[in-house]
């Protein structure tokens, strides 16, 4: 079998078939513009990662120079990253995400210790699926950084961004995933710092843990992983059948692009011209929450946040300065009539918000039990939550946005309550 997957950097990927043992490999070298120290800056991480006996790093059965160039044959765990689950709109399941986090820290840290450095640790550095640990692998590409102390720094910016779906480093873990403690983003904060050694991140991520109300039984969604594992599969029959394929590196199939590059897809960055996904989601009765101001906020339109469609939309009222110094916010409260798992809101970016949740209707905002917290970035924001009993929910705005008159305020298109 002889099957381009694509190129990372400037190293050639192709998966291929071990015939000694019937086992599918990952076949990475550079390509062949690649001199003596390229070669030798290539070898040299591999090899340390050879030499790396661990459940969360990529596993390097052999490596080698031939004809001028270099290789490395790698165990073919599925090749799908946290770039990948990223694009296709995944992050890390909660549930999952310490164990694979703190395993991924001690991996680098054993790696570390035999004589490693990576120098290129990012979301496509780190494979993951539902059949195996999240893994460090891409060894032996261009190195950005040359010490432990950047690696440590790069890996974990890279699983705040595997948890939070954001390379923005205001947005913490604790902020957008219910049950995740914020000693894990006083951890992270601390190894970007370079105050933290790959040994330190690990241990204070194994000592964290999930909130007790965290539902950990609650599905995450594979279909990203189901149609990769699928044309995977149709790859692996194909060249059992003697047959040769050179696949497109940029071939959505085996790299799933971004739902904004597919072509006319409906852009995860909602606009309010479009009609809200397929998605089935839970209906709900809206009210406005003003307890610091007059008690109402447009509330003729609040009905479309949950109209199913974003080209009607529910706005805050101009406020001539920013909101914390007119009042502490304002919010909307939503009663679903059973359990939700997750809320997703599609409005102004730069919007920032909480969301609560309580039993009973209080009047005060602090009397509410607090889930989380996120800004909108890009048009649509997404918060996981723990399942509760039937309940209210509160949006709660604590930050607007300026406008180009001057004017603070925000546009909600839809809020969205999901299974």
């Amino acid at each position: 079998m002889n099957v381009r997957l694509g190129a990372d950097g400037d190293i050639e990927e192709w998966l291929a078939t071990d015939e000694h043992l019937e086992r599918p490999v990952l076949i990475r070298f550079p390509g062949p513009e690649a001199d003596a120290d390229r070669i030798a800056a290539f070898l040299a991480p591999v090899r340390a990662a050879a030499t790396t006996t661990h459940p969360h790093v990529q596993r390097i059965y052999a490596a080698g120079e031939v004809d001028g160039s270099a290789f490395a044959v790698a165990e073919w765990d599925g090749a799908v990253t946290i770039a990948d689950r990223l694009k296709a709109g995944e992050t890390l399941p909660i549930a999952e995400y310490l164990t694979n986090a703190s395993g991924l820290a001690a991996g680098l840290a054993a790696f570390h210790a035999n004589g490693g450095i990576h120098g290129a640790i990012d979301p496509r550095a780190i494979h993951f699926s539902a059949a195996h640990p999240a893994r460090l692998a891409s060894f032996g590409r261009i190195p950005l950084t040359t010490t432990r102390v950047a690696d440590t720094s790069a890996l974990a910016a890279t699983l705040r961004t595997a948890i939070t779906g954001s390379d923005n480093p205001a947005i913490l873990p604790s902020h957008v995933a219910e049950g995740i403690p914020a000693s894990v983003d006083d951890a992270l904060g601390a190894a970007e710092a370079g105050t933290l050694d790959a040994t330190g991140l690990a241990e204070a991520l194994s000592a964290s843990s999930l909130h007790p109300q965290l539902d950990v039984d609650r599905p995450w969604s594979l279909k990203p992983l189901v149609l990769f594992a699928f044309v995977v599969a149709a790859v692996l029959a194909l060249s059992i059948l003697g047959l040769s394929i050179d696949v497109d590196p940029d071939s959505p199939f085996l790299y799933p692009a971004a739902p904004a590059e597919q072509e006319q897809a409906t852009p995860s960055n909602t606009s309010p011209e479009t009609e809200a996904p397929d998605e089935t989601s839970i209906p709900a009765v809206v009210t406005v929450y003003d307890p610091f101001g007059d008690g109402i906020e447009n509330d003729e339109t609040l009905s479309s946040v949950v109209d199913g469609k974003m080209s009607t939309k529910w706005e805050t009222e101009p406020y001539p300065s920013p909101l914390d110094e007119t009042k502490d916010g304002v919010g909307i409260v939503l009663e679903p009539p059973s359990p939700i798992g997750a809320i997703e809101i599609t409005g102004t970016s730069d919007t920032r918000f909480t969301v609560s949740w309580s039993s009973t209707l209080p009047e005060a905002p602090r009397d509410w039990d607090h889930i989380g917290e996120a800004q909108i970035l890009t048009g649509t924001t997404r918060l996981d939550v723990a399942h509760r009993e039937q309940g209210f929910w509160l949006v709660w705005i604590t930050s607007l946005p300026q406008r180009a008159d001057g004017s603070y305020g925000s546009s909600i298109a839809e809020i969205r309550l999901l299974p």
